[in-house]
C-alpha cells in the first residue's frame, strides 16, 4: 500500500513541476489528497496527488492519481483527468466548483483472503472446475442460497463457490475457476474505464496555499455493468 501511494504522489509531483515551469501567473496547483471512499462491501481510506492547471478565472483542468484501501485483501488505483468549472471568480477567498472527468480504474483482490474465497475447505477436489457465485459458502451444482453463478458458467461444472464480500460487479466476472491445490486461491485484477462527477469548494488560505474539500461519484464500467463509488477527499495544495 505505502509503495503505491508514494509512486502515485511522486508521479504527480514530478509532472506538476514540469508543467509549472511553463505556466505564468501562478496558474498551476499541486496538491496532496486524503479522505475516504465507500462502495458495495468496501469502505476505506483514499490517498493521492492532484495537479490542477487554471486556464482562466472560471475553468481549470485536473489530473488525479488516487489509491483506495479496500480493507483486507483488496485495493484499487484510479487515474483520471477532469474539467473543473468554477462558480465564482477563482481569486475569491472561497470558490465553489463542479467537476466532471474520465479515466482508468484498476481493482485488485487476493481471492485467498477470508473476505472472499478464503482458505476454507470446499467439497471439490483440486483441479475441479467451479463457478463463482454471489454470497458465501460452496455447494454441488448451482446451489440456491449461494446464488446461481454467472451467465458465463456452464451448468455441468462441479459446483459453485461463493465470492464472499467481493462486489457483484467483480464477482460475476470471475467466471469458471479451478479449485487450487492446497486451498490457496490466486490474485485477480480488473482494469476498467471510469467517469467521475461532483464538486467542492476551493478555499484560498493565502496567495499560494489552498485547501479543497472535494466530493465525487466515481462510476466504473465493465462488461455492460456499472459499479459506483463515493469518494470524499481534502486536498491541501500549493500554487506555483
Amino acid at each position: 500500500m505505502r509503495r503505491r501511494v508514494v509512486f502515485i504522489v511522486g508521479a504527480a509531483v514530478v509532472l506538476s513541476a514540469h508543467v509549472a515551469l511553463a505556466q505564468p501567473n501562478n496558474r498551476t496547483v499541486v496538491a496532496f489528497a486524503a479522505g475516504v471512499s465507500t462502495g458495495e462491501h468496501q469502505t476505506g481510506g483514499a490517498f493521492g496527488g492532484t495537479l490542477v492547471v487554471n486556464i482562466n478565472d472560471w475553468v481549470a483542468v485536473e489530473g488525479t492519481g488516487t489509491y483506495f484501501d479496500r480493507g483486507s485483501g483488496a485495493d484499487a488505483v484510479n487515474i483520471s483527468g477532469s474539467l473543473i468549472v468554477n462558480l465564482a471568480v477563482s481569486r475569491s477567498r472561497g470558490v465553489p466548483y463542479v467537476a466532471v472527468g474520465a479515466g482508468v480504474h484498476h481493482a485488485s483482490f487476493d481471492l485467498s483472503d477470508e473476505r472472499f474465497f478464503g482458505n476454507r475447505n470446499v467439497p471439490f477436489a483440486p483441479g475441479a472446475m467451479v463457478c463463482a457465485a454471489p454470497g458465501t459458502g460452496a455447494g454441488v451444482g448451482h446451489m440456491p442460497g449461494w446464488g446461481v453463478g454467472t451467465a458465463t458458467c456452464p451448468a455441468n461444472l462441479a459446483g459453485s463457490v461463493g465470492v464472499g464480500e467481493m462486489p457483484r460487479f467483480y464477482g460475476q466476472r470471475l467466471g469458471v475457476l479451478e479449485v487450487p491445490a492446497g486451498g490457496r486461491w490466486d490474485d485477480r485484477g480488473f482494469t476498467d474505464g471510469a467517469i467521475n462527477f461532483g464538486g467542492g469548494v476551493r478555499i484560498n488560505l493565502t496567495e499560494r496555499l489552498m485547501v479543497r474539500p472535494d466530493l465525487r461519484a466515481l462510476m466504473v464500467f465493465g462488461d455492460g455493468d456499472t459499479h459506483t463509488i463515493g469518494v470524499f477527499v481534502v486536498n491541501v495544495g500549493y500554487r506555483f
